[in-house]
């Protein structure tokens, strides 16, 4: 379950300092600096009106940035986002996976993906995670069992679970029973 009501993920064009830039236009307050989370460092500031925060995470384990909006006034925050940050679709992420010839542009990809992904399965992506899952790349398999972490589907919980018997990296099979265990938790 999330706490936020909107999450883009942004693209490397789109640096720091055009977020600070934007927050400076918009009024927003910076309320909380560097805040580190699960080895991600948080940014957040509020509106002027004290009615929404957003959130800019730097989620280095993953090499991705993202915003995500929470309050009353999210869904006015969501399109001045839209408006003026270069951000990732889900569609656009879905064709670089299809068309990812490196091991960077597969990493992008997947996290992309998973992190623009619709709440609601979608069994494209579905069968294309159950695809990277097999690359000959470890990093590659194991980023689909990080991305599932973001992404619970039932399809993606079972790819992990493919992954968790059959993978040939112990690495790999260990962060699969550990993000297994660790759903199962959340879910009890």
């Amino acid at each position: 379950m999330t706490d936020f009501s909107h999450r883009f993920v942004l693209k490397p064009t789109c640096s720091i300092r055009d977020l600070k830039r934007l927050a400076w236009d918009l009024d927003w307050d910076i309320v909380d600096l560097r805040r580190s989370e699960a080895g991600a460092y948080v940014d957040i500031w509020i509106t002027y009106d004290k009615r929404t925060e957003i959130h800019h995470v730097d989620d280095e384990p993953i090499g991705m940035r993202y915003l995500t909006v929470r309050g009353e006034a999210g869904d006015e925050v969501a399109r001045q986002i839209q408006e003026n940050c270069d951000l990732w679709s889900y569609q656009e992420a879905r064709r670089a996976l299809r068309s990812a010839a490196d091991r960077n542009e597969k990493l992008t990809a997947v996290y992309a993906a998973a992190l623009t992904a619709p709440a609601e399965e979608d069994g494209g992506l579905v069968a294309a995670f159950r695809e990277v899952a097999h690359d000959a790349d470890p990093g590659v398999r194991q980023s689909v069992v990080i991305a599932t972490g973001y992404l619970p589907w039932p399809g993606l919980v079972r790819i992990v679970d493919e992954v968790l018997t059959r993978d040939p990296v112990d690495r790999v099979r260990r962060n699969s029973e550990l993000l297994l265990e660790g759903l199962q938790r959340g879910g009890e």
